[in-house]
């Protein structure tokens, strides 16, 4: 739609749409359109902070007659794109047709200097859960983003989903998406308190994992030898080289025969020290000892008796 001039232009285009007001008809809402500018244009640039715009005295007589509710609330629609919002009004100043609003707001609906707006008053419940999303990971890290951010909803007297607000501080402006709102899409934010909830910034970024010597798998060099070095024995005696295959591991035949393990060897003696009789095994199910033993045999208990005195 081509921008808008005159009040003419808003008055034949109203009769032409049916959205009149006339001395024989009592309105019942309030649907308006106006030619709208950022509040530069008017050097009212006070009021950039928020959502609360300036409209024509007309429009508060009109407002007067109807039974509306306070604080004024309207949805803002972009009647050549459809982008809509809501907002506040914080005076009723401005020229008749005309409506000024934050340089912010013009930007959130996508709007140009003297393109047409459509106004209806509203209502909306209050606002019970915000999810916001900062544009810059710098808005978080300051010391006191909460404090900003609750300051900064004081000047805001509704919040839609989908809308990009901002806040200023320190010389710099922060972009906050709007995420989330309960109950409802569009909230009212007078008089209550919300539940503030933060989704990562859009520019924010996984640190990056630095690798260090000590966090590399030694099993991936080229050069890795695993278990490098000499094999020993108890003994201290250097054990031979095993032989290695890609299926199984060989252990050198003398080797395995030297390790070759034999229980019971070596000369068994006597507990008064004299050696024993080799033993004979003629046969593997019976033990033959020192034929001296069996001559001598085997007498319990024998010996000298003495009393505990």
């Amino acid at each position: 739609m081509d921008n808008w001039d005159t009040w003419d232009d808003i008055e034949s285009y109203q009769t032409h749409t049916g959205n009149t007001f006339s001395s024989s008809t009592t309105p019942t809402d309030f649907d308006q359109y106006y030619i709208s500018y950022p509040l530069s244009h008017i050097a009212k640039t006070i009021h950039e902070t928020g959502n609360k715009i300036i409209l024509p005295a007309s429009a508060l007589n009109q407002l007067a007659s109807l039974s509306i509710s306070y604080p004024m609330l309207f949805r803002i629609q972009n009647t050549a794109s459809g982008h809509n919002s809501h907002c506040g009004v914080v005076e009723f100043t401005a020229d008749e047709g005309f409506v000024f609003m934050p340089t912010w707001m013009m930007n959130n609906m996508h709007l140009q200097e003297g393109e047409l707006v459509n106004l209806k008053n509203t209502s909306l419940p209050k606002g019970e859960y915000i999810k916001i999303q900062p544009h810059a990971t710098k808005f978080t890290t300051l010391s006191d983003h909460k404090s900003l951010l609750e300051k900064a909803f004081r000047d805001y007297v509704c919040l839609t989903t989908g809308d990009t607000i901002v806040i200023n501080h320190g010389g710099d402006k922060y972009m906050i998406d709007i995420v989330e709102t309960k109950p409802s899409p569009a909230i009212l934010l007078f008089e209550t308190d919300c539940v503030v909830d933060f989704a990562q910034p859009l520019d924010y970024k996984e640190p990056e994992k630095q690798t260090t010597k000590d966090d590399e798998d030694p099993t991936t060099k080229k050069d890795c030898k695993l278990f490098p070095g000499v094999g020993r024995r108890l003994g201290g005696r250097v054990m031979k080289k095993i032989k290695m295959t890609e299926s199984n591991m060989l252990v050198d035949e003398k080797l395995e025969k030297k390790l070759e393990f034999k229980p019971f060897s070596g000369v068994a003696r006597r507990v008064d020290g004299q050696p024993l009789a080799a033993a004979v095994a003629d046969d593997h199910s019976n033990i033959h000892v020192d034929a001296r033993m069996n001559e001598e045999g085997f007498n319990a208990f024998t010996g000298k008796s003495y009393r505990l005195l």
